[in-house]
């Protein structure tokens, strides 16, 4: 396979299981393992590591393209807000939301970084990602039982949530419930959608909370890997990372639309099904190995 479709396959793997609870990054992962890149010899690992955070960081592009007017409108808010031109205080709180949100993953996976890429790299990555999978499943489908009732009320066209800017509190406890996507296999939006349910947030108030928290953590991930890796950067190199970047974008602005009209009308159970068979294919393939 030449590294161009690799990086196409890739690009389109990323942008239909980035914003679904299903582990992108899982899934990234169990492709390399079976299609790894071919044409960079020594510095193949390293760019694999960059090519996924870049399509990521195009993935993060299309949510600012559909959401910019709401970026536009919290920013505008609270520069007005700090300007003291308003006594509006929700940008602030909005972007502050973002910004707690944000800290914990960043801090624990920098600081952890070493043991991070240890577990990426090593010999028992598949049966981690076979059980993060399987057993995310099984979460997903109890928190559906669990929250039956709320399932009910949101399928209603009159049921609305009024909460669209979370506190303080609820921000830091969904930062740190995302930290465990740090584990790969888990998926960052698995864990930021359960925390914001548990939180009181409506399924589609949760996936987008999801969406925005996504935007400064992956951001700081892509400047942090892209500097890290610069000396692996050529023009062929940049070539594969921006065709990669650019379809994961374009299938993305896509994907987040019918994601968030289908949790608008169902709950997510497929996603826990699929889950859990993937998981098992997964550890069946190793137990067969």
């Amino acid at each position: 396979m030449s590294d161009y479709l690799n990086a196409t396959l890739r690009a389109v793997l990323e942008a239909i299981t980035e914003f679904l609870p299903v582990s992108s990054t899982g899934h990234l992962f169990l492709f390399a393992n079976f299609f790894p890149f071919v044409g960079f010899e020594s510095n193949r690992e390293d760019f694999e590591d960059l090519f996924d955070i870049f399509i990521q960081s195009g993935a993060i592009l299309s949510v600012i393209y559909l959401y910019f007017a709401r970026f536009k409108k919290e920013t505008v808010a609270c520069f007005l807000f700090f300007t003291r031109s308003s006594k509006d205080d929700s940008g602030f709180k909005f972007l502050l939301s973002l910004l707690i949100g944000s800290l914990p993953i960043m801090a624990i996976g920098f600081l952890f970084r070493n043991l991070l890429d240890g577990i990426k790299s090593g010999e028992n990555l598949l049966g981690i990602l076979g059980l993060a999978w399987l057993l995310g499943g099984f979460v997903i489908l109890f928190q559906e039982i669990y929250f039956k009732k709320n399932n009910q009320n949101e399928s209603n066209p009159e049921h609305t949530s009024h909460q669209d800017t979370l506190t303080i509190r609820q921000s830091f406890v969904i930062g740190i419930v995302q930290c465990i996507a740090l584990i790969p296999g888990v998926s960052r939006s698995l864990a930021t959608i359960i925390a914001g349910r548990s939180l009181g947030l409506s399924r589609q108030k949760a996936a987008e909370y999801s969406f925005f928290l996504a935007v400064p953590v992956l951001v700081a991930a892509g400047i942090y890997k892209l500097w890290k890796h610069r000396h692996i950067l050529d023009s062929e190199k940049l070539l594969i990372l921006f065709v990669g970047s650019f379809i994961s974008f374009v299938l993305c602005v896509f994907i987040i639309r019918w994601f968030i009209d289908y949790v608008r009308r169902y709950n997510f159970n497929i996603f826990g099904y699929y889950r859990i068979i993937l998981g098992s294919i997964v550890l069946f393939y190793i137990f067969l190995s």
